[in-house]
């Protein structure tokens, strides 16, 4: 077994096989040819993660790859360069994450007893045959981002007690093979900066009986999990409430913005830097000192989520911008973030550049008010949900709330909120009596992760817009679709949400006659 470091500087490379078989060579800084975990190694990754699907062929999507011989090939090399090797298991054929965690194919049939047999039989075998291949992980994840639970519908939350006997079915069958001396065990849920949704987690399933483990791992995109003070509060105060140390599993940054990139120009403001190499190594430096200032060495390290990867099949528009290489598969200088040390920590310096805070991803509200008269009835709600359409699937439940106190305007707000994974959608129908073009507008407020989708529409038989839009729980900030033409009829206009577990706020809609600009 490797020498655990002091600070664990990581990559998942899980993309890199099917990478390499589509012809990508990965550069060095200086342009020449470099092996993939050659150039890691000397830019100072000491650790790499990689997932496990069950049987990936069984989602042509998948290509094969993630399975357990890619794995274990995989493992081999990190064990050739001496670095630690961290293993995810995802229980699934394929994607899970908290917008989705599929049973496997082979397990969609098995009752409750039988599902919890199957996933301890399974995390023991695949670990005791990675063990007696010499590749046992130093770390394993009993399922990926589990925030909304695993194995669905059987452990899917608000069911606590069922998600809780599937985690603790893998914690057994990982403890079958090794003890903690060993392998380690961890617990990777997403929203690193939101405090408030894990202590809930943590709080319910050590209730429901939640086993014992070693580590707790997090994601944290800063584009969509809260601010830079937010993840630093967060792992602080998890470290202290449970005494696990505590590692960012899963971050990553643009080193540019594109049409059919990942990440847009609203997440590029909520991340506070430009989506440039140099803000991109920015973002990850920042994020090493925040992990590092976690008093006691708690915080153990970072993990940067697919570095090595172009868009070839399979991998799409993450490839695009959201890795270390560029469209040449060159190294960008975002990789020397992982030449970070411990003691280069220093707080004064780090204190300062956890600002911004916040960067607005809309407008501020005296920015967006209407440019003509509203035509939506009833749109603050003043009469409670009349001339307003609401629909929510199971788990999701909507209320008017009042102005709190001291408000001194009267502003009622519509709090939309899903235990489990949920959809939601607001409308009203509209009638236009002239032909023109028109514009829909409101104050949105809430939190954002993997899978979330927002939207302001607008929908007409003669056309119609949709803007995707990304809430932060910090402020309410206003969106606005782009005007829309349409001809006179009647047209639906409204928010739509789809998303894992999430609250979301909306207040002060408008629908209305965008004016002729001259």
């Amino acid at each position: 077994m490797n020498r655990k470091p002091d600070f664990y500087k990581g990559a998942d490379i899980s993309f890199l096989p099917q990478c390499l078989d589509a012809g990508m060579q990965v550069k060095d800084l200086d342009g020449l040819p470099k092996d993939p975990f050659e150039l890691l190694q000397k830019h100072g990754v000491n650790a790499i993660r990689l997932r496990l699907w069950h049987t990936p062929e069984n989602v042509p999507e998948s290509g094969g790859y993630c399975d357990l011989s890619h794995t274990i090939s995989m493992a081999e090399k990190i064990r050739e360069y001496g670095m630690q090797f961290m293993l995810d298991f995802h229980y699934s054929d394929f994607w899970a994450d908290p917008g989705q965690q599929r049973k496997p194919k082979a397990w969609e049939n098995l009752g409750p007893g039988q599902l919890e047999e199957a996933v301890f039989r399974y995390t023991a075998d695949t670990l005791r045959t990675m063990k007696k291949k010499g590749v046992l992980p130093d770390i394993v994840q009993i399922g990926n981002e589990i925030r909304s639970g695993l194995l669905f519908p059987d452990g899917e939350l608000p069911d606590c007690a069922g998600m809780v006997r599937l985690v603790n079915a893998g914690i057994r069958g990982a403890r079958s093979v090794a003890g903690p001396e060993e392998m380690q065990i961890m617990i990777h849920l997403d929203q690193g900066g939101r405090y408030f949704y894990l202590k809930e987690w943590f709080s319910n399933a050590f209730a429901s009986g939640l086993m014992d483990f070693d580590l707790i791992g997090l994601s944290y995109y800063p584009f969509w999990h809260g601010t830079y003070a937010d993840l630093k509060s967060t792992m602080e105060r998890l470290a202290k409430e449970y005494g696990k140390p505590i590692m960012v599993v899963e971050s990553a940054y643009a080193w540019r913005t594109c049409a059919d990139g990942f990440i847009d120009e609203a997440q590029e403001k909520l991340a506070g830097f430009p989506a440039s190499p140099q803000g991109q190594r920015k973002v990850l430096e920042l994020i090493n000192g925040i992990v590092a200032s976690v008093p006691d060495k708690m915080g153990l390290g970072v993990f940067y989520w697919e570095p090595l990867c172009l868009p070839v099949n399979g991998v799409g528009a993450w490839g695009k911008n959201m890795g270390l290489l560029d469209e040449t598969g060159q190294a960008l200088e975002g990789i020397r973030a992982f030449e970070f040390e411990r003691e280069d920590y220093d707080p004064l310096r780090w204190k300062e550049r956890y600002e911004p805070l916040y960067a607005q991803a809309g407008k501020k509200t005296e920015d967006i008010l209407p440019e003509g008269r509203n035509l939506l009835r009833n749109p603050g709600w003043e009469e409670g949900m009349d001339s307003w359409k609401t629909e929510g699937s199971d788990g999701c439940t909507s209320a008017l709330s009042d102005p709190e106190e001291g408000q001194e305007q009267t502003i009622r707000t519509l709090c939309v909120e899903g235990t489990k994974n949920f959809t939601f959608r607001l409308s009203q129908q509209v009638p236009v009596t002239e032909p023109g073009s028109y514009c829909f507008q409101a104050e949105i407020q809430g939190t954002d992760t993997t899978g979330v989708h927002v939207s302001l529409f607008v929908q007409a038989e003669t056309g119609g817009t949709e803007l995707m839009v990304h809430p932060t729980e910090h402020e309410f900030t206003g969106f606005r679709t782009e005007a829309v033409k349409l001809e006179a009829g009647t047209v639906t206009v409204g928010i739509s949400i789809t998303a894992s577990p999430m609250f979301a706020k909306v207040r002060r809609l408008s629908f209305f006659q965008s004016p002729v600009r001259k």
